[in-house]
C-alpha cells in the first residue's frame, strides 16, 4: 500500500474536516480511511472536477507519483468544488511529496525495521543521510506530555552534526548518532554518551529519561537491529529491576542468551548450582540488594558499604554468610558469576 496517500487523506481530513477517498480507475486499488469501505467510484472517466448530483459528490482527477488516480469528497455544491481543487494541489505540488509527515513515517519505517533495502537506499539519498556507521538510542519517557521538550531537546542536542531523531511511539524516541571514524568511538564513550544525554535532558527540563544503547551497526540501512537492542536494553532493565537510567544492549546479551533457553534447561542448570539450604539466600531481598551493589561497584567493599548506608563490618557479615549458605564468596570473580546467572535465571522462571 502507498503509505503516502493515507498519510496525505489524513491530513487533508484534519485541515479540511474532509474525508477524502481515492481510487485508480485502471485497476481496483483504492484508498479511504475507514476500514472495510469500498469506494463509490463514478459511472464515467473523470476529467478535471466534475460534481455528481446524482450521488451527491464531487470527484477530481490528479496526478499522484506519475500515476494518474480519481478522488471524491461528500458534497456536489460550489464549496466541494473549491476543496477539490484544494486538494488537487496538496496531491500534485512538490510540497505535498517532501512533507514532512511522509518523512517520518518513511523514517519511523525504517527504523522499525518494515522497509527494503532498495527504499532505505531511496530515503538515504533523497535526504542525504550519512554513510557512517551508526548507533541508536532509544529514548524512554515515563509521561507522552514530555515528549514534545525530550524531542526538541534532542533535535537540537548536536546541531551541525548528522543526527536523526524520531518518535516511535507514545512514550519512545529513537535517537540515531553517527559515528565519527576519526576519533573512533569505543563502547565506554557511546555509553558516556548515553549517560550525558540523560543527565542533561534532566538539567534543562527535569524530567528523567531512560536510555537503551544498541550495538554499533555499518550504516543507517542496519538502524533497525540497532533500535530493537536498545529497546531490549530498556525492557529488560525494567524487568531485572535494575536502578540505572542507562542500559546498553552488550550488559544483557547474557540475559537473551538465558531467555531464549528451554524453561525446563534453565530449572536443570539452577538444579545444578544451587544446593537445597541456599535457596533462601536467593529470596532474602536484602541479601539480593547486598550483592547487586557489590557487583554495580565492581566488588569494591568500600564503595558497596557507601552506597548502602551500610558499616563495614555490616557488609563483611553479609558476604560471609552468602559464602556461608550458598558456597559462592561473590569476593572472587568466578563466584560472583556464578551468583549472577543464579539470580537470572530465578527471575527468568518467576
Amino acid at each position: 500500500m502507498e503509505y503516502g496517500i493515507i498519510l496525505l487523506l489524513e491530513l487533508i481530513k484534519e485541515k479540511t474536516g474532509k474525508e477524502v477517498r481515492v481510487y485508480s480507475d485502471l485497476d481496483d486499488t483504492f484508498y479511504t480511511l475507514t476500514d472495510g469501505e469500498v469506494v463509490d467510484r463514478a459511472d464515467y472517466r473523470v476529467n478535471g472536477i466534475v460534481s455528481d448530483a446524482l450521488k451527491h459528490k464531487t470527484y477530481f482527477r490528479f496526478m499522484y507519483k506519475a500515476e494518474s488516480m480519481v478522488g471524491y469528497i461528500d458534497g456536489d455544491g460550489e464549496a466541494e468544488k473549491v476543496y477539490a481543487g484544494l486538494i488537487v494541489a496538496l496531491f500534485e505540488n512538490g510540497t505535498v511529496k517532501e512533507s514532512t509527515a511522509i518523512k517520518e513515517e518513511s523514517l519511523k519505517s525504517i527504523i522499525l525495521g518494515n522497509e527494503q533495502s532498495a527504499n532505505i537506499k531511496k530515503y538515504m539519498n533523497k535526504f542525504k543521510v550519512s554513510t557512517s556507521s551508526c548507533v541508536v538510542y532509544v529514548v524512554i519517557t515515563s509521561n507522552a506530555e514530555n515528549n514534545g521538550d525530550v524531542l526538541n531537546f534532542l533535535e537540537h542536542f548536536e546541531e551541525g552534526t548528522s543526527a536523526i531523531t524520531c518518535v516511535t511511539d507514545e512514550n519512545s524516541i529513537a535517537y540515531i548518532r553517527f559515528l565519527d571514524s576519526q576519533t573512533g568511538d569505543t563502547d565506554q564513550t557511546i555509553t558516556e554518551f548515553a549517560y550525558m544525554l540523560s543527565q542533561s535532558v534532566y538539567e534543562e527540563y527535569g524530567i528523567t529519561i531512560k536510555v537503551g544503547v544498541g550495538g554499533t551497526v555499518s550504516g543507517f540501512g542496519e538502524c533497525a537491529v540497532s533500535y530493537h537492542q536498545a529497546l531490549s536494553a530498556v525492557k529488560m532493565s525494567e524487568i531485572f529491576m535494575e536502578n540505572s537510567l542507562v542500559s546498553t544492549y552488550k550488559e544483557y546479551v547474557l540475559i537473551k542468551m538465558l531467555e531464549d533457553m528451554p524453561k525446563y534447561k534453565l530449572q536443570e542448570m539452577l538444579d545444578v548450582l544451587v544446593e537445597p539450604n541456599a535457596k533462601k539466600i536467593f529470596s532474602d531481598s536484602d541479601m539480593l540488594t547486598t550483592a547487586d551493589e557489590f557487583f554495580a561497584t565492581s566488588l569494591n567493599v568500600s564503595e558497596t558499604a557507601r552506597k548502602l548506608y551500610m558499616h563495614r563490618n555490616t557488609l563483611m557479615y553479609r558476604l560471609d554468610k552468602i559464602d556461608r549458605e550458598t558456597g559462592l564468596d561473590i569476593r572472587k570473580f568466578q563466584d560472583a558469576v556464578t551468583f549472577k546467572i543464579i539470580t537470572l535465571i530465578n527471575k527468568i522462571l518467576e
